[in-house]
Parts: structure tokens; sequence; C-alpha cells
């Protein structure tokens, strides 16, 4: 597909562009970006169905505010059908803030949890604030959840962006020893 293009690093950032949508099965590409943009300077908000603690551990990331879609209730967590609340969090993170980064992993549980025209038009709204408001929105998906006319939906008015085969090559092994089950990258083989 002509759109998408292959990207050699998580550095790349085109200036014409504010909204990517990176196509990618696990969002190791798309959090290596957000790191990047928050050591540059750029203020970050994470909304993430993972759990927020596990994410700063997994992928070390600075002192940002993040967002938990869950349907548990507790400070930082918001339900995934308040699309609402979520557009106006974010509206509000990027009226403060200068230059702000917007990562957005879990496009797939909301899509889940409400309707793909809501969460379509919910996505344009996003992409028109981020434009507004002078800001960067990273959005990992994965391609295999849509059909192909919903991912053309999405791919007709973001950057789209497709990791170096390297992120996606990520392999574990599993051995015993001791009799404890040992999880090795298979760099470490």
């Amino acid at each position: 597909m002509d759109s998408l293009r292959e990207t050699e690093s998580a550095n790349y950032v085109p200036a014409s562009s504010r909204f990517f949508l990176v196509e990618e099965k696990s969002p190791d590409f798309s959090y290596d970006m957000f790191n990047n943009a928050l050591s540059e300077g750029r203020p970050g908000f994470l909304i993430s169905r993972d759990y927020p603690a596990e994410l700063t551990k997994k992928y070390g990331l600075p002192d940002c505010k993040i967002i938990w879609l869950t349907h548990l209730v507790g400070e930082n967590y918001l339900n995934p059908t308040s699309l609402g609340i979520i557009i106006s969090i974010i509206t509000k993170f990027l009226e403060s803030c200068s230059k702000a980064t917007i990562m957005l992993d879990g496009i797939e549980y909301l899509i889940s949890q409400n309707n793909y025209e809501r969460i379509l038009h919910f996505i344009h709204q996003l992409r028109d604030l981020v434009i507004i408001h002078d800001g960067m929105m990273i959005m990992p998906v994965d391609a295999r959840v849509l059909d192909e006319k919903q991912l053309a939906l999405l791919e007709r008015n973001l950057e789209v962006l497709v990791p170096p085969e390297k992120y996606g090559r990520r392999r574990f092994t599993f051995e015993l020893e001791d009799g404890l089950l040992k999880v090795l990258k298979s760099t470490e083989r």
C-alpha cells in the first residue's frame, strides 16, 4: 500500500504531520516515539488499556500524565465508553501545555467497548484538537483487528507509520531453570 511507510527509527517525526497511526502488533515502536518526544521536552499524556505502573516499568516512561482505560473506579481511571470525558480531559491538557504529545494506546479496546463509527468520530475530533493546539498524537493500532474499509477510513486522514522489521521480531523463549520458569529474549540466546 502506497500510503504506508516503513520508518527507520522512533525518532521519525515529519514536520507536516501531527497525528500518527502506527500500524504494529505490539506498541513498542509507538512507546519509543512517545519517550523520544518527552525526552525533547514535550509534555506527555498517555491514555492506555494497560495498567500504568506496568507501562512505566516496561517502557521506562518519565513523569507524565497517565490515564487507564478501565471499568474500575479510581483516580486516573476512565470508563472506555465515556468518550466525551476523554475528549474533555485531552482538550484541557492540550490547552494547558504547549507542543504536547498524546499517546492513545488501546484503540482496539475502545472499538470493542463502543462501536467503530463512534470511535472514528472520536478520532477525528482528537485529530482536530491536536492540530488546533499544535500538539502531536501517537496512536498504535493492530491492523489485524480491523477490516479493510475500517483501516482505510483511519488511514485517510492520518499519517501512517509502519515500524521497521526489528520491532516486529521480538521473540521470547521459555526455559525451566531450577524448577522456575525463565523468560529469555531471543537476543540473550
